[in-house]
């Protein structure tokens, strides 16, 4: 992805390039560009060099300044570091990978809080008590109503996206003074403009907090822990963009830690860094009297993120606990929206799930019905339908939402804006390589938090369907990208067998390479019995007919399950009007719904 830090090795690839197209009116001299300053006369003060580990560190011997090509842009060009960023992508040919469809909210901006300017008991408290200088709390622009200290969130145009008050007093925590508003990260207004590296908080008194320090500071609006409460990468993740360091200071407790894994994960490990402090947070750093210099040393001693290595049993208590004795906020993994199977099959995070059958079983059709009810259940779902237009694939999945065949314009519309919690589409028909789509998916995840991905079908990613090395090679970096994002992956793979007859497909039938179905986590085998379907149509009474529908009509076989108990057969009834199925044949029990009735109207 082309975060800043791939802007600026690439930048630096083609130096005497960028030194050219930035001062046209300059000239080498040795292994130098030469020019008067920064804005392009001729000249000797500025030079920027051209090749070696050097190449694209600049300096103006005149008025000093220096940097890098990032800083030259921003300089010569007389603009902001992210726009910096975003003319040197284009000058690059970088162009980021957009999904055709992806999640939206309709956020509100709160009423501007009445407050003014602290000069009683706010100040007092943030000066006496949390040591906090009168020149940070002016900078932040924090205000006072009463007795209450005002935290405005506002973004890098000056936009108030949410404020937050407390009582100014300790044990007080803050709450938002409006509903509904975008979750974003506080303290953009004090950021210096030029700023390349920034230290994420878990409290806005904590971004005060190392502000006092003299080092520059946003904090995150709902505190530690992962998944839902770092929402806020979404609506920041472009602005995250300028840091080619994030020094991650949330508390030192396990929501902290949580916090920490979840934000380096998605802004990038390579650039994200874990703060170890003495004290449990910034603020009592201060307050115990810790100078700049050992602030300073935190942040260089600050250790990557990086994927663990060896560990010792005892390192995984916890999950191992879990795994035995779920918490009730906790996600092993997905159902499946059919009850005979429940939680003997879950799509885990870092698993791989094959679904195979014949062509025209049902494969995708099912894997489209639990995708509606994982939606349901929480996730965020990338589909990248090789086979199929996006806008067929909705009309589909409308039906599975809305639980009717003709669905209103008004039940369209809301079943599109309920899919919109969690559901993204790629927009390509026909093949795409490994490599590009991976690439998709990493953006997805990364700005978006999707955890699940589906792609249909393996026959669409640029491998010949004879060239089983590729297969496999194939499969190794979809399993490998799996594992280093923690995801599940499904991914469709259609069965060699062409006799429809010849019953459901187990894990030798997959179409391929041996090592497809070797690698995958689990392997589903899907089968719809056609002999049925024609004894239905033929059948010479209604209840010959009733008596054939109490047969499943689907056999979906769990054909594989490396870390669940559970392989076996279950049946599987296709309601025609909703294109859901079902794992009974009692049509009284056929009522799964996701929108209100009022909506599906």
């Amino acid at each position: 992805m082309s975060d800043i830090t791939e802007v600026s090795r690439l930048l630096s690839s083609r130096a005497q390039s960028v030194a050219e197209y930035l001062l046209p009116r300059g000239k080498k001299d040795g292994a130098e560009w030469r020019v008067g300053s920064v804005d392009g006369e001729p000249g000797q003060s500025l030079g920027v060099h051209l090749s070696g580990h050097k190449a694209g560190v600049w300096a103006e011997f005149n008025s000093g300044e220096a940097g890098d090509l990032l800083d030259l842009w921003q300089q010569a060009r007389r603009v902001s570091l992210s726009q910096a960023l975003s003319e040197a992508r284009e000058w690059l040919g970088i162009v980021r990978p957009e999904p055709y469809r992806e999640p939206k909210k309709e956020y509100a901006r709160p009423p501007k809080p009445n407050c003014s300017a602290p000069t009683s008991k706010v100040r007092d408290y943030l000066i006496e008590v949390r040591n906090i200088p009168a020149e940070v709390i002016a900078k932040f622009k924090i205000g006072e109503a009463g007795d209450d200290i005002i935290f405005p969130f506002l973004l890098p145009d000056g936009t108030l996206a949410m404020a937050k008050s407390r009582k100014a007093a300790d044990g007080e925590k803050p709450k938002p003074t409006a509903a509904n508003c975008e979750p974003v990260l506080f303290g953009w207004q004090a950021m210096p403009e030029m700023a390349r590296e920034v230290v994420i908080t878990e409290g806005e008194i904590d971004a005060l907090s190392w502000s006092a320090y003299g080092i520059a500071a946003l904090s995150v609006p709902y505190g530690g822990g992962g998944g839902a409460k770092q929402r806020w990468i979404e609506s920041e993740f472009e602005r995250m963009d300028r840091f080619e360091k994030i020094y991650i200071a949330t508390d030192m407790d396990k929501e902290g830690e949580a916090a920490a894994v979840e934000i380096a994960s998605r802004l990038g490990r390579h650039r994200c860094m874990r703060v170890k402090m003495p004290f449990k947070d910034a603020n009592e750093c201060l307050v115990n009297g810790l100078p700049v210099k050992d602030m300073l040393e935190l942040l260089a001693n600050a250790a990557h993120l990086d994927p663990e290595g060896l560990r010792r049993a005892s390192d995984f208590t916890d999950k191992v606990m879990e795994l035995f004795w779920p918490s009730h906020d906790g996600q092993v993994g997905y159902r499946t929206p059919y009850k005979k199977l429940g939680d003997k099959l879950l799509f885990r995070p870092a698993e791989l799930t094959l679904w195979t059958g014949i062509s025209g079983d049902g494969k995708s059709q099912i894997l489209s019905d639990c995708m509606v009810d994982w939606i349901g259940q929480g996730s965020r779902v990338c589909l990248s339908s090789l086979e199929m237009h996006p806008a067929q694939s909705l009309k589909r999945m409308c039906k599975q939402t809305v639980g009717v065949d003709r669905p209103t314009e008004k039940a369209i519309r809301g079943a599109l804006t309920w899919l919109d919690q969690g559901l993204l589409l790629y927009e390509k028909v026909g093949k795409s390589g490994v490599k590009g789509l991976l690439e998709i998916f990493s953006f997805a995840r990364a700005k978006y938090g999707c955890d699940q991905f589906v792609i249909d079908s393996l026959m669409r990613l640029g491998v010949d369907q004879d060239d089983y090395t590729a297969q496999e090679k194939a499969l190794f970096e979809l399993v490998d990208w799996t594992l280093a994002n923690s995801v599940h992956v499904h991914l469709v793979a259609h069965s060699r067998k062409g006799d429809k007859d010849r019953g459901v497909p187990e894990t030798g039938d997959i179409k391929g390479a041996m090592e497809i179905g070797a690698n995958a986590f689990n392997i589903i085998g899907v089968w719809r019995n056609r002999k049925q379907e024609d004894q239905v149509k033929a059948a010479a009474s209604e209840e010959e007919r009733a008596t054939l529908n109490e047969k499943p009509g689907v056999i979906l076989n769990v054909a594989k399950q490396r870390n669940g108990d559970f392989e076996g057969k279950i049946g599987l009834w296709f309601n025609q009007e909703s294109y859901q199925y079902q794992s009974s044949h009692d049509r009284s029990d056929w009522n799964r719904r996701y929108l209100p009735r009022g909506e599906a109207a």
